[in-house]
């Protein structure tokens, strides 16, 4: 009662705002508790924050007077909104562009999304890990994460100086926001889950730049309660039964894919039909011909969830190629071209490559006039992904983007294995998935023309 006898008063001298009526928000001790422990899920990188408020929307008041801050930290000499900028017709602000970037991977928001999400155990790709690689460490996500920001209600206090009679530059306030947030699957290449959940920022001591601070703590907020939701956790998790999927993967129709009898030249005598199997798939993607019928090998990223791909072969021509078959746990596909007699891959008798064993890869760095680009290696160590049943060729051969999906080879051109295309962030070395462990994934059977 006695603060609206204060503003009337104050009204009736000199005009008055309200302050503005924030969104219900759950406070963070009182939300459940969550850990991933040691199954923090697929990696997941922050994409970027967009303010999406309709024109004229009202989105900041400038309560007059201090007893509209209950938790901002004044002297007895501070004042909230006294000068004349924050009176009468500029006492609010209202949203006059249309979207507005608030802020992308690298940019300082990142920060406030991936700081709850560490402390909560997910895989987080951060920019702040790879300094100077920062593409290739986000190349290592699986998901990406979005901000859209529908609704800002916030208070903002210009501290004004009593003694000095004037403002001091200085923002404290609070404010809520209601962020929809979008989930891209970069292997099925679509939005695969959105949520809705809302956050609170509060500056209590005033600093410069306090307003946008305000909205960055009320973006942590509203991750950190996106972060405990159960829904996005298994989502995350992407828990699946492996059993369930192994089950999948062999009550899948067999192909049929004919092949010839296996070359017996060195890989060097036959480099350049070699390198005329390997196509590029995609923007910056590899595959190769296992068959010479038409029937390509790549990573299921390089193709999402498109029913057809664009193909550039060894000399720059551009065809289509069908997706016949998909495998998210080892992230694979096969692609149809309807082709005859065209330069392909021999598959290697062997499973497991012993270490030391000289390797050979060819692929597209991202730089397209360096395309078919042959690199050689050695086998450096045999690896395994527990909860995916799935096992990996560690090669010492430095790849970069342009080569997931490319072909591991024997020094005779027969492949081994098959880039995974995951983790183009490393230097010294590579992983490919057995080519075998391919095949049975996809229900591929080679039979002898």
């Amino acid at each position: 009662m006695l603060k609206i006898l204060v503003c009337l008063l104050c009204f009736y001298l000199t005009g008055c705002q309200m302050a503005m009526d924030l969104a219900p928000v759950i406070n963070r001790e009182d939300r459940a508790d969550v850990s991933l422990g040691k199954d923090k899920g697929r990696p997941i990188a922050y994409d970027s924050a967009i303010i999406e408020l309709k024109r004229g929307t009202t989105y900041i008041a400038y309560p007059y007077w201090r007893w509209s801050f209950d938790n901002v930290n004044l002297t007895w000499l501070d004042q909230c909104n006294v000068s004349l900028k924050n009176r009468f017709s500029a006492s609010t602000e209202e949203w006059s562009t249309g979207e507005s970037a608030f802020g992308g991977w690298d940019s300082e928001a990142s920060i406030f999304v991936e700081a709850p999400l560490k402390e909560l155990g997910y895989d987080v790709v951060s920019h702040q890990k790879s300094a100077f690689r920062k593409r290739y460490e986000k190349h290592r996500s699986e998901l990406l994460l979005s901000a859209h920001i529908k609704q800002i209600k916030s208070n903002i206090c210009n501290v004004f100086n009593i003694l000095y009679f004037k403002d001091a530059d200085l923002i404290a306030g609070n404010a809520t926001i209601l962020v929809h947030w979008e989930v891209f699957d970069k292997l099925k290449d679509e939005v695969v889950a959105t949520f809705d959940t809302y956050g609170m920022g509060v500056v209590e001591k005033p600093t410069k730049n306090g307003e946008q601070l305000i909205l960055l703590r009320a973006l942590e907020d509203a991750t950190d309660n996106l972060a405990r939701r159960d829904d996005f956790i298994q989502l995350v998790r992407g828990q699946s039964d492996i059993r369930q999927l192994l089950k999948m993967e062999k009550e899948q129709t067999p192909i049929m894919v004919k092949i010839k009898k296996p070359r017996t030249k060195m890989l060097y005598e036959n480099a350049t039909l070699l390198k005329r199997a390997v196509v590029q798939v995609g923007d910056d993607g590899t595959g190769f011909f296992i068959s010479p019928d038409g029937y390509i090998l790549t990573n299921l990223k390089n193709v999402g969830n498109a029913k057809m791909i664009a193909i550039v072969n060894s000399h720059g021509v551009r065809q289509s190629a069908k997706i016949v078959r998909r495998n998210e746990r080892l992230n694979v596909a096969l692609l149809k071209m309807d082709l005859k007699n065209h330069a392909f891959l021999d598959v290697a008798d062997e499973e497991i490559p012993k270490a030391l064993k000289e390797v050979f890869t060819i692929g597209n760095p991202a730089d397209y006039t360096a395309r078919s680009t042959l690199a050689r290696g050695m086998v450096s160590s045999w690896r395994m992904k527990t909860k995916k049943d799935q096992h990996f060729i560690q090669a010492s051969i430095p790849t970069t983007q342009g080569y997931a999906g490319a072909p591991l080879m024997d020094e005779y051109g027969h492949v081994l294995g098959i880039h995974d295309g995951r983790n183009l962030d490393e230097t010294t070395f590579s992983y490919f998935i057995p080519i075998h462990d391919v095949l049975r994934a996809l229900k591929i059977q080679l039979k002898q023309d």
